[in-house]
């Protein structure tokens, strides 16, 4: 009998896909930005350095949809940021995560946290704001940047620093209890840290520090770049961006 189911499913797709030929190819989208390109199957290797240890992680980028804002889903083992995305419009790139170092709201309501972690539509010493972790962005210019990957010349810098209002939204949530005194005494001090990063030209993010102003606690560094990746021109890309540069 199950000899049997099997050959009538086999028999389907055989009468759903004979007229056509092969399954349709998957299209996939090359996006991101000239720091921070996104591509199917990249993997890059990290190293992370946080309390006196070291332990390594991978992030492999996959493009899951998308053409006006195209979204890479990030696989990799214990990643430090937790379930992470990234979401570009080949300007912009987001990264919409489940955690963050902070919030502006409590997070039993939080369903996700999403920060522009680069814009290229930006200049030095420009700024911008994401509402839910409660951060501001500055691009603090461009520096050369030596990992174990390799030297990398003008590197894009920005530093990402907690709004004030968090220290409140913490207090609040704190008097409200939304959380124990544990959790409390942590984001307290969270909403003091700052984070540095660095993104290569062509390569992406290559070093992140974070801690407080003046002293840092977690480093992250760029090991290889294990995979290069591969992703189609998107020429829905290719005319918004020149009927931008006719104007």
């Amino acid at each position: 009998m199950r000899i049997l189911t099997l050959a009538l499913i086999a028999l389907t797709a055989a009468l759903l896909w004979g007229g056509c030929g092969e399954l349709p190819e998957r299209k996939v989208y090359r996006s991101g930005t000239d720091f921070f390109p996104l591509l199917e199957g990249r993997k890059l290797r990290y190293r992370e350095s946080a309390d006196g240890e070291a332990r390594e992680y991978t992030m492999t980028f996959r493009y899951i949809g998308g053409r006006e804002w195209k979204v890479y889903e990030v696989k990799g083992d214990d990643l430090p940021y937790g379930a992470i995305e990234f979401q570009s419009d080949g300007r912009i790139v987001e990264a919409v995560t489940m955690l963050s170092m902070t919030s502006l709201e409590s997070r039993l309501h939080t369903g996700q946290f999403n920060q522009v972690w680069l814009d290229d539509g930006v200049s030095e010493d420009s700024a911008w704001q994401d509402f839910a972790p409660g951060t501001e962005t500055l691009v603090a210019g461009f520096e050369t940047v030596t990992v174990p990957a390799g030297r990398y010349e003008e590197c894009l810098m920005t530093v990402t620093t907690p709004l004030p209002e968090v220290k409140d939204s913490v207090e609040a949530r704190y008097n409200r209890d939304e959380m124990k005194e544990p959790a409390y005494l942590r984001e307290r001090e969270l909403a003091n840290w700052q984070t540095m990063r660095w993104f290569a030209h062509g390569v992406g993010l290559v070093k992140e520090q974070i801690g407080p102003p003046g002293e840092i606690r977690i480093v992250r560094e760029l090991l290889a770049i294990e995979e290069e990746g591969y992703g189609l021109v998107d020429s829905l890309q290719l005319r918004k961006t020149q009927s931008l540069q006719d104007e």
